[in-house]
């Protein structure tokens, strides 16, 4: 499609950028929809790169909570007081414990 050109009044394609017989720029042709689109695009990559990392470094204080759980069981499985049984049983929660933790967490304490 042709159009006219807003500086020499001539006709060119609306396909060029700048008009051929002068060299005045098209304004018809801005390009403004791919820069919004480009822009909205960065927008929401940073955006989820901030929320990752906000995640990364929050602490969960029930997941300290747990984690301090586990150590002290561990202490009750190696106490040298109790008979092997009860550190058995104390060696089987903490197993569990630790398996909870895992799973709730996605890691190990």
């Amino acid at each position: 499609m042709m159009i006219k050109c807003t500086e020499c009044g001539k006709e060119y394609s609306d396909q060029a950028k700048a008009c051929v017989h002068c060299g005045a720029p098209n304004t018809t042709k801005s390009g403004g929809c791919l820069k919004a689109v480009i822009g909205l695009v960065v927008m929401v990559v940073v955006f989820v790169i901030i929320v990752i990392a906000l995640r990364a470094y929050t602490i969960d204080p029930q997941e300290v909570i747990d984690s301090e759980a586990i150590k002290e069981c561990r202490k009750a499985e190696n106490d040298e007081l109790l008979d092997i049984s009860a550190r058995r049983l104390a060696r089987d929660a903490c197993d569990l414990m630790e398996k909870r933790y895992n799973e709730k967490y996605g890691h190990a304490p």
